[in-house]
């Protein structure tokens, strides 16, 4: 083993971070440094969608660590609104674009981690690219922007994400409807559990569209597969993740 080893790691959120910290206590000569392709590194993301609902008001409450602090207590060079472009597994290097000023670098590594995480999944359907997702800190203020005027809000997918987003959205006082391919939502729990989250939505003035999909997406509505149209002012896609592998894929 090399006395003071190169470890780069893309993806620098929870998988990526975790693998940086431990590694530090463990090899306290290395060089570790962390590309995210994001602004933050190491935030709170289960506290987003409370934050999009301003149950958590401060924007600053998301943010665990900063490069700063992090380079701080474990000298970690971790480097946000970068990312990994290119992989040359022979000669060991990484190519790593800045996205503010768009310069690309040359890093040399003698390991290299990836822990990039996950894309959101997007429905192959007319008009998805007027959907919002949710997965980063930037997303989140991209929702709370785009929803700063709105009176109705389609969630689509009826999962961990887009139920706490169809609550927040409530606890804010928009109208929601919840669509739902499936029979049910919460598709890991079984159907009794579940008709527990269907009374809660109902109670809590969520409009529940079970066994239904989007087919379309307009620009003030959004068509059903059985022809129903529903008026929107925002729509979230939350229909579940795929990972991010593109990189490893072509590497």
């Amino acid at each position: 083993m090399l006395e003071n080893p190169r470890i780069v790691i893309i993806g620098g959120v929870a998988g990526g971070m975790s693998a940086a910290t431990r590694l530090r206590r463990l090899m306290e000569h290395a060089s570790i440094t962390v590309i995210e392709r994001s602004a933050n590194v190491s935030y709170a993301n289960c506290g987003l969608p409370y934050h999009v609902g301003g149950i958590i008001p401060e924007r600053d409450s998301l943010l665990l660590q900063t490069p700063e602090s992090l380079h701080k207590r474990f000298r970690l060079d971790v480097r946000v609104s970068h990312e990994a472009s290119e992989i040359d597994r022979t000669a060991k290097t990484l190519k790593v674009r800045d996205l503010v000023t768009g310069e690309v670098e040359t890093v040399e590594w003698d390991t290299l981690i990836l822990s990039p995480g996950a894309r959101p999944a997007l429905p192959p359907i007319e008009g998805i690219e007027r959907a919002h997702t949710l997965r980063t800190v930037e997303d989140a203020d991209s929702l709370i922007a785009a929803s700063a005027n709105a009176k109705r809000v389609v969630a689509m997918g009826g999962g961990f994400i887009g139920l706490e987003l169809a609550e927040n959205f409530r606890h804010r006082g928009l109208a929601v409807d919840l669509i739902e391919a499936a029979p049910q939502l919460m598709a890991p729990i079984d159907m009794e559990m579940a008709q527990y989250v269907h009374e809660h939505m109902a109670a809590n003035g969520v409009t529940v569209h079970l066994n239904r999909r989007v087919s379309a997406i307009n620009v003030t509505n959004v068509v059903l597969d059985n022809g129903d149209v529903i008026d929107t002012d925002l729509v979230i896609s939350a229909i579940g993740v795929r990972p991010d592998s593109t990189l490893a894929q072509v590497a």
